[in-house]
């Protein structure tokens, strides 16, 4: 599986390379890397995506338990990554676009397929990305709605990935590269 998966083959590139994807990668720690995305489901002025995975192929999040030193690196990644991304934020008057004026950070990751390399992306949570999802308290609370054979659906933003400037890519790769250093 490792010689035909893209992420495996991302594992060994050096941190500010370029993936075939077009990805950079932006960290490499304890048996984890980060990639900055070139497409965001957000605004491409102002959104990104990061891409957390394990060094090895690892298919669900649960494989991370096997082995201690992997899962407290986990850890020290996500957070890294998450400060990383609320400086980043912060810098770029993030928390102003609302009524909190917090910085909101969201994540998503899931295993969809048995061959699959786990993956989870950690963004700026606003706009159609930062929508509340099933298992949020204000997803039940949002106004539900019923189709012509009275099911019930609640309506959500159409989430569609577009590319960032390579300005923007270029810019946001040595930033998280300085704060992450």
């Amino acid at each position: 599986m490792k010689e035909e998966c893209a992420l495996c083959k991302e594992a060994e590139l050096s941190l500010g390379e370029k993936t075939d994807y077009g990805a950079r990668i932006i960290y490499k720690e304890g048996g984890w890397f980060a990639t900055l995305s070139p497409k965001t489901g957000g605004k491409v002025e102002k959104d990104f995506c990061i891409q957390l995975m394990p060094s090895k192929h690892l298919k669900h999040i649960s494989e991370i338990s096997e082995n201690l030193e992997l899962a407290r690196n986990y850890g020290v990644a996500f957070s890294k990554l998450s400060w990383a991304i609320t400086r980043i934020m912060e810098e770029e008057k993030r928390g102003s676009e609302n009524e909190e004026g917090a910085v909101r950070v969201g994540t998503y990751g899931k295993s969809k397929h048995p061959e699959e390399h786990l993956h989870i992306k950690i963004f700026p949570w606003s706009g159609a990305i930062g929508q509340p999802y099933t298992v949020d308290s204000t997803f039940g609370a949002m106004e539900i709605f019923k189709d012509a054979d009275e099911k019930e659906f609640v309506k959500m933003g159409p989430v569609k990935k577009k590319r960032l400037s390579n300005e923007r890519v270029d810019f946001l790769a040595r930033r998280f590269l300085e704060i992450l250093r």
